[in-house]
C-alpha cells in the first residue's frame, strides 16, 4: 500500500454550477466561511503551547513534571498576553500528549526520557527539536 503525503493536495475537485473550488493550493484545506481550521494553525498553537507554556515550566521547576494546576496558572497568564480565548486552547495539551512529548501520571504531566538532558543543561528546547528526538529513536 502506497503512503500518502502529509499536505497532499487533491488533484480535482467538483464543483457545482457557478461556485469556486473548495480546495485549492492557496487555501491549504480552510472552507469558505471559517469552518475547518487549517493544520497550519494547529501547528501553530501546539508550538506556542510547548515553547510558552510547557517547557518554561519545566525549566522554572526544574523538574521533569509539571502538575495540572501549575499549567492552568501559566496557560491564564497566555491567554491575557496574547488575547486568546481559553477555550481556543483547551485541547491543545492532550494533543501534545497524544503526539508523545508529555505523559499523563495521575495528575502530572511528565515529559519524553529524551528530553531529560535538556531539561538538566537549561537549553530552551523548541518545539521542532522535541517532537524530532521523540520520533527519531535510533
Amino acid at each position: 500500500m502506497r503512503l500518502l503525503r502529509r499536505h497532499r493536495i487533491r488533484k480535482e475537485t467538483r464543483l457545482k454550477e457557478d461556485e469556486n473550488p473548495i480546495y485549492s493550493p492557496d487555501n491549504h484545506g480552510k472552507v469558505e466561511g471559517g469552518k475547518r481550521k487549517s493544520k497550519d494553525s494547529t501547528e501553530n498553537f501546539l508550538r506556542m503551547i510547548w515553547e510558552l507554556v510547557v517547557w518554561p515550566l519545566i525549566l522554572e521547576n526544574d523538574r521533569p513534571y509539571f502538575v495540572v494546576q501549575e499549567y492552568r496558572v501559566k496557560m491564564h497568564k497566555l491567554c491575557e498576553v496574547y488575547e486568546i480565548q481559553p477555550v481556543k486552547l483547551s485541547g491543545f495539551l492532550i494533543a501534545l500528549v497524544a503526539k508523545g512529548l508529555l505523559t499523563k501520571r495521575a495528575d502530572a504531566y511528565w515529559i519524553h526520557s529524551r528530553h531529560m538532558q535538556y531539561m538538566h543543561k537549561k537549553i530552551s528546547l523548541g518545539y521542532g527539536c522535541a517532537v524530532r528526538e521523540v520520533y527519531n529513536l535510533e
